[in-house]
């Protein structure tokens, strides 16, 4: 992998990443991990570094190859819209992380790629998700196209015209129980005030769940 001042785009790993892996203990085995909406790699770089096969998804041909750079040879990048579900992948996969995607999926896109991710996953394979509560400052800021979703009015955090959907913790806890069996659960609520495009970003509001896929 690059030294990190040669790194493109985001150098460091999501914290609660972090956290998951070495709560669980991850850094101290290793396995094969799948990454559902990787971006530039900077959280597969943190199990790549520990010795893990990684593989990454995400729709933006640009981030994958910013992912490429970053990780050399050592990975497996797919360019696929996760909207439209799962591509083909070679599991079964010891651990899979999302930290950045649900809230861009529709009910009906996340239940799809879910359920198909769970048949990819080794009996007790590790789950990471992290996405947004109902709390968070971009609820209600722009159209209601389905329960709980929006098509984003919000140019202060470079999201306008994108979709977001919101989650109460029960109810992401309940999708992830229904699609990937989760079991041995974790819940951490994270919130948080933020700078986007210079302006002060108030009340972030997400919850990171992590647990093991059930048989």
């Amino acid at each position: 992998m690059r030294a990190l001042p040669d790194i493109r785009g985001l150098k460091f790993p999501d914290e609660f990443v972090v956290r998951h892996a070495f709560k669980r203990g991850l850094m101290a085995r290793t396995g094969k991990v799948l990454e559902l909406g990787c971006g530039v790699g900077n959280n597969l770089a943190l199990y790549r570094a520990y010795g893990w096969a990684v593989t990454g998804i995400d729709f933006d041909p640009q981030a994958l190859d910013d992912a490429r750079w970053n990780l050399e040879a050592d990975a497996t990048l797919i360019q696929a819209d996760l909207s439209d579900g799962l591509p083909v992948v070679d599991g079964p996969f010891d651990a899979v992380i999302i930290p950045n995607l649900l809230c861009y999926l529709t009910l009906a896109q996340a239940e799809r790629a879910l359920s198909q991710c769970a048949a990819v996953l080794a009996t007790g394979a590790e789950i990471f998700v992290r996405t947004r509560l109902l709390d968070d400052y971009r609820y209600g800021r722009g159209e209601q196209t389905e329960t709980d979703g929006f098509v984003l009015d919000t140019p202060e955090t470079g999201e306008a015209g994108a979709f977001n959907r919101f989650y109460a913790a029960e109810g992401l806890v309940d999708l992830l129980t229904r699609t990937l069996k989760l079991a041995d659960v974790t819940q951490l609520a994270v919130r948080f005030d933020n700078i986007q495009a210079g302006q002060a970003v108030p009340n972030n509001s997400d919850l990171v769940v992590w647990g093991r896929a059930g048989a």
